[in-house]
């Protein structure tokens, strides 16, 4: 006999949408940057649920409140390409724009934003730039991993010097890499002191708005540094993970 499944999945759906039975999310990762001038904070988070669903983005929540999963709270943002102020937050995302499948490679690349969003959320200005998919994986490489001698920070951005890219087989070398802050995360070892530094970097043209360049980072220190000789600045540090 064969069972029909239909009903039964539309039961199911209705009490997920009606918050019965709600998946007890299991986080798997969490970063806290403050936001200056307030009390606000916001959160990268990734987390896992029932049916394999992965929620994950950033969440603004007031410093106070402790961290939970809240999916209609996510961020429109796939990366910051600015600092979070107590005004305004700055983001990019992708729509598919006739560019997605088959069409891929047949179709131009655009870089200017195929539409701008604005909104709000905790009283912080919301700017949400959506870039056509093609433009902007054109312009994401792949994540590069280097190992640092020293650095130095601005306001605005981080300064790694004598870089050596280990794991390539034509492994580069520079003697300088400048990253904006906004979007960078360290990893902390067990003694507090910094083991990583990973940036998501998303430059825009400050005119025209174009998408300039994405790049994701690894920087892994040669020699040890404390959490504290980096400011709180555009800067996201792991949080502990609430049970």
């Amino acid at each position: 006999m064969k069972i029909k499944l239909f009903p039964i999945l539309s039961i199911l759906s209705m009490f997920y949408g009606c918050g019965f039975g709600n998946p007890e999310w299991r986080i798997d990762q969490l970063y806290v940057q403050k936001i200056e001038g307030t009390s606000k904070v916001i959160y990268n988070f990734s987390a896992w649920g029932g049916l394999d669903s992965n929620p994950h983005g950033y969440i603004i929540l007031d410093s106070s409140k402790t961290f939970k999963v809240e999916v209609e709270k996510i961020l429109p943002f796939y990366n910051l390409s600015n600092i979070p102020s107590k005004y305004d937050i700055e983001g990019v995302s992708h729509e598919c724009y006739g560019t997605c499948g088959e069409s891929y490679y047949k179709s131009v690349p655009i870089f200017k934003p195929i539409k701008t969003i604005n909104s709000k959320d905790e009283d912080i200005n919301l700017t949400n730039r959506i870039y056509q998919y093609r433009g902007y994986s054109d312009h994401e490489n792949g994540l590069q991993r280097f190992v640092f001698e020293n650095f130095k920070e601005t306001k605005d951005s981080l300064f790694f010097y004598n870089l050596d890219d280990i794991e390539s087989m034509n492994g580069i070398h520079l003697d300088e890499l400048k990253l904006k802050k906004g979007d960078i995360y360290l990893q902390l070892g067990k003694n507090t002191d910094i083991k990583k530094i990973i940036a998501d970097e998303v430059i825009i043209h400050p005119k025209t708005k174009l998408l300039v360049k994405i790049r994701h980072i690894s920087l892994t220190p040669k020699h040890k540094i404390s959490n504290t000789e980096i400011s709180e600045r555009g800067i996201f540090r792991e949080a502990k993970i609430p049970k």
